[in-house]
């Protein structure tokens, strides 16, 4: 995701020696990008906008997420419909700690009442276009 969404070129292509105009990664975005997140959002949803801001590639923008991610090692018990999981594997961040109870602020806090989202009417999505066509003007 970093290196797709930075858009930063980390390696060229020479085949026989002639530089191509394109390189490692091929397919990237070079426009201006920011992620939407909720309250509502767990697990790889607060890891994805987390690496995101971490890597300053555009802003967050909704509501504050809880801090999760920790991987979960899932066991099965002699009745296989009985499963748990076991968090095994913390994400550790730039704050140098496991992002466990590391709640991510947005950038743009925008919230979503339930009422306009019956009816419609995404705010935060909204924002999010707002924020983006001025990023491109």
């Amino acid at each position: 995701m970093k290196t797709f969404l930075s858009g930063k070129r980390y390696l060229d292509f020479a085949p026989q020696g002639h530089r191509l105009k394109d390189g490692e990664p091929m397919g990237r975005w070079t426009k201006p990008s920011c992620v939407l997140m909720s309250e509502g959002n767990y697990s790889d949803a607060f890891i994805f906008p987390y690496v995101y801001k971490q890597a300053g590639i555009g802003k967050t923008i909704g509501k504050a997420v809880p801090g999760t991610g920790t991987a979960v090692w899932w066991e099965t018990q002699i009745d296989p419909t009985l499963v748990f999981g076991i968090p095994m594997v913390a994400t550790i961040g730039n704050e140098n700690r496991a992002t466990e109870n590391l709640q991510l602020e947005p950038d743009l806090e925008v919230d979503l009442k339930y009422e306009d989202f019956l009816n419609g009417k995404d705010t935060q999505l909204e924002k999010a276009v707002e924020h983006l066509m001025q990023e491109i003007k």
